[in-house]
This record gives C-alpha cells, sequence and structure tokens, in this order.
C-alpha cells in the first residue's frame, strides 16, 4: 500500500470552539482548500467534522491520541496556556522514564492532544 495522504477526522457538536483551540491556541496552520476547518501537522491534517450524531464529551479520551511531537515542550505549553489559559490540563509537562517530556491537553470535546519531546 501506498499511502498519499493520511487525515485524522475528528466528529463534533463544537466546531467552534474545536477551530479555535486547534487554529488559535495550538497555532496549527489552517488550509485554505477545505471547506471543512482543516489544519496542517507534520505533513498530516487533522480534519474537523460538524457532525449531528456527535454531542458532549467524547467517553473515552484515551482512546484516540494526537501527539505532537514539538522541540521544546515546555514552552510550547506555558505558549498554548497563556494563549487560552480555559484550556483543561490533563497532565503537566513531565519526563518519562524513556527521557522525553509530555505534556497532556484536552481539546474542547475532552479528546486527548499530547506534547511530546524527544530526548536527543
Amino acid at each position: 500500500m501506498r499511502v498519499r495522504e493520511l487525515t485524522l477526522m475528528v466528529g463534533t457538536g463544537r466546531i467552534e470552539e474545536m477551530t479555535r483551540f486547534y487554529g488559535a491556541a495550538l497555532e496549527l496552520e489552517r488550509v485554505a482548500k477545505f471547506r471543512d476547518p482543516v489544519f496542517e501537522a507534520a505533513g498530516g491534517f487533522i480534519r474537523l467534522l460538524d457532525h449531528s450524531e456527535i454531542s458532549g464529551p467524547t467517553l473515552e479520551p484515551a482512546r484516540m491520541q494526537i501527539n505532537l511531537f514539538v522541540d521544546d515542550v515546555t514552552s510550547e505549553f506555558e505558549r498554548v496556556m497563556s494563549a487560552d489559559p480555559t484550556i483543561r490540563v490533563h497532565r503537566q509537562p513531565e519526563r518519562e522514564s524513556w527521557g522525553g517530556l509530555v505534556a497532556t491537553l484536552l481539546d474542547p470535546d475532552g479528546n486527548f492532544v499530547q506534547l511530546l519531546e524527544l530526548v536527543g
């Protein structure tokens, strides 16, 4: 199989709040050619779908995790939190046993969005 594009589709009943989170707070670049809010992340895409059959928070926030690998978790975490102090934090930046740094945010629907910093 040759995959030409990777798009993660996230259904929501809160399209405006989710768009602000991924666009304004995380500062992911919005891709203008799509009608739905679509954000580029490391060559892949996060597409938000205003879905009439989805409402309320996710029931299992750890089932699907969006991992965003960054150079400096601490500074990105601080930037995001100062951009929007109402963002819910599941886990403050913390060193893992494998040496990397991880912080876990919750998007407006309660999905885990992790900031990860690799070692070396």
